[in-house]
């Protein structure tokens, strides 16, 4: 409340006397709910340290396990330009000579001699039918809507189009249309009926099975399937320039005919992904590296200076280096024999950090790269789902340690701004009843000075 003047009566400092009696019932209670609050708070920065730590390590291998690290192959081409190579953890190491016999091609087909270009032309009506791999659109067309313009974009945003674009060419002798089907390879051939039109459109009609039937239409390039002859031996077909399994587990993407005096083939080597396997280690071992660190320094005690962690003692961190330094001392059996990541070279040192053996580690890569795919990626007892089994325990939203211990500081933080509102609120009504009570012994002094005054002026003679 805000004091007025008081001590009118008595001479008293009735405002200032009721402050500092307020400040003294207040200290000590105040006091203690900031210094639980300030403790809580620093708790809960400790454990959201400890638990973002936790969550990026979660979340690295969980990225480790769904790219399948130790199960990838890596892919190389002598010729990229020539033909590309992307390879599945399901490839098979191997060298393979690849010839590019001929490239995919698309359909295309364009009208023979020029048509008006004028938007507003009309250059026929009826029914225009337009057939790729047994598909058909059939457009009707209006006469008032049928310009060059019209037709292409009738042909293109149509809902049904099975495959084709239409283009509009420019040439010295006018504009032309062009059909052009929208994947490669021979059965994406493109068949015209303009039988049913009228005027100027009735030219379009088109037979892929006797391109030159028709005087009105050229075919400006056949659609064909590429082909490829492995190791100078099997011959492969595809509609496509991407070529998924011939060899198991590889995408050939091809670019360019190998017939030529400098490139006869192109050689493709599948090995085991050993770079990209160490990369994803290594950072799994920095970020392991990094929640060790942050949770040495949360719960380290300082002798010299005598002071302590926001973690020091704390159980629920001791748990999660334990359970982590077991499970990377853990052996995991693969086909009968057992291993360890101090197989590969990776070890604990007495701080509980992990390094790793570089020279032990390539060699352990290059002669068992697939006893560690298994070592890492079988299902359940696998390293990696067991580490993230470990790290759901503590960080999932509905039932993780961390995460409830999160939930009940913030609980007890709540409680804390409770009991300051309610001190506030005791405190206000404890100044007034001390302000009233001072007002009134001021009153009471006053009337009791009066009183003497009186008397005293009476006893006068």
């Amino acid at each position: 409340m805000g004091l007025s003047a008081g001590g009118l009566a008595s001479g008293l400092d009735v405002a200032g006397m009721t402050q500092q009696l307020v400040a003294a019932e207040r200290a000590p209670k105040e006091q203690r709910i900031k210094e639980q609050q300030q403790k809580l708070e620093v708790q809960l920065s400790g454990y959201g340290q400890i638990k973002s730590a936790v969550s990026g390590l979660e979340e690295m291998v969980k990225k480790f396990a769904e790219d399948k690290v130790f199960a990838g192959q890596s892919a190389t081409s002598s010729e990229s330009g020539f033909v590309g190579v992307e390879a599945s953890a399901d490839a098979q190491n191997g060298s393979y000579n690849i010839e590019v016999i001929a490239l995919a091609k698309s359909h295309k087909v364009m009208s023979n001699n020029s048509f008006d270009s004028d938007p507003k032309a009309e250059l026929g009506s009826g029914t225009l039918d337009i057939t790729i791999d047994g598909k058909t659109l059939s457009l009707d067309i209006n006469k008032e809507k049928s310009s060059l313009k019209d037709i292409v974009n009738a042909i293109n945003n149509a809902e049904d189009n099975p495959g084709v674009t239409a283009t509009v060419i420019n040439d010295d002798k006018g504009a032309k249309i062009v059909f052009s089907s929208s994947e490669t390879g021979k059965d994406q051939q493109i068949s015209i009926n303009a039988s049913k039109m009228t005027g100027e459109l009735a030219k379009l009609s088109f037979d892929p099975a006797n391109p030159t039937a028709n005087a009105e239409m050229v075919q400006m390039q056949a659609g064909e399937d590429a082909q490829i002859r492995i190791d100078n031996h099997t011959v492969i077909s595809s509609s496509s320039n991407k070529i998924e399994n011939a060899i198991e587990g590889v995408t050939l993407d091809l670019k360019k005919l190998t017939d030529t005096d400098d490139v006869k083939h192109v050689t493709i080597d599948i090995t085991d992904n050993t770079k990209d396997a160490k990369s994803s280690l290594e950072g799994f071992i920095e970020a392991y590296n990094g929640l060790i660190d942050t949770a040495n320094n949360l719960s380290k005690y300082d002798v010299e200076k005598k002071t302590s962690g926001p973690l020091n003692g704390d159980s629920l961190t001791r748990s999660i280096t334990s359970q982590m330094r077991n499970l990377m001392n853990k052996t995991i059996e693969v086909d009968g024999q057992s291993y360890s990541l101090s197989d590969l070279g990776i070890t604990t040192d007495r701080y509980g950090k992990v390094e790793i053996d570089d020279e032990k580690f390539d060699e352990a890569l290059k002669d068992n790269f697939k006893a560690f795919n298994a070592f890492f990626h079988t299902e359940d007892d696998g390293f990696l789902d067991q580490a993230e089994g470990i790290f759901k325990s503590f960080t999932s939203s509905t039932d993780g340690v961390l995460t409830n211990k999160e939930k009940t500081i913030k609980e007890q933080q709540t409680r804390l701004e409770d009991d300051m509102t309610s001190l506030n609120e005791r405190m206000k009504a404890y100044e007034e009843r001390t302000y009233q009570q001072f007002t009134a012994m001021d009153a009471a002094i006053g009337k009791m000075n009066n009183q003497l005054n009186t008397m005293m002026s009476l006893m006068v003679f």
